[in-house]
């Protein structure tokens, strides 16, 4: 029989707008993470499992078109906590709008990782107009490309930080 090293299981759903960078991040935390998909992109979702402090993160890669909605909300169900990937240089689309408005209604406690591409740099403006949106609350802001493996501490360490 298998003796269990971790002390809890926390489902993670990954989301954004296609393109984004989700299955990238995914395959930079977890290299072994599996990933289904068509011509390049994701068309059912990505999946890897890493652990940290005796958590195991069960990370769910979401696609961010708009015909596969219903996958991303099978797959968000039940879920523990989220990071929203966003990339600046798509800017904020209708399809951010309205996962945004979802997650703020789901009370979902999650972070905005801000996929940086070696062209984009930080772009405060974008921090700022996400920030309007997704008032009340306060969501973590964690910037970085989404094929930096020096990410996957702040990564891990924000979702720790939310548990």
């Amino acid at each position: 029989m298998e003796q269990r090293s971790f002390k809890r299981r926390v489902k993670v759903v990954v989301l954004g707008n296609a393109e984004a960078g989700k299955s990238t991040l995914i395959k930079t935390l977890i290299p072994d993470s599996i990933n289904i998909e068509y011509k390049g992109r994701t068309i059912a979702l990505d999946f890897g499992v890493i652990e940290k402090n005796g958590i195991r993160f069960h990370i769910f890669g979401t696609p961010g078109q708009r015909r596969f909605e219903i996958v991303r909300d099978v797959i968000s169900e039940g879920a523990d906590l989220f990071i929203y990937v966003f990339d600046p240089l798509l800017g904020i689309s209708k399809y951010d709008l309205e996962v945004i408005s979802l997650l703020k209604e789901k009370g979902l406690k999650g972070f905005f990782f801000i996929n940086l591409r070696e062209s984009s740099g930080r772009d405060l403006n974008v921090e700022k107009e996400l920030s309007t949106l997704l008032k009340p609350k306060n969501y973590h802001f964690v910037f970085g490309s989404a094929k930096d493996s020096d990410i996957k501490k702040d990564i891990l360490d924000e979702l720790l930080n939310l548990l």
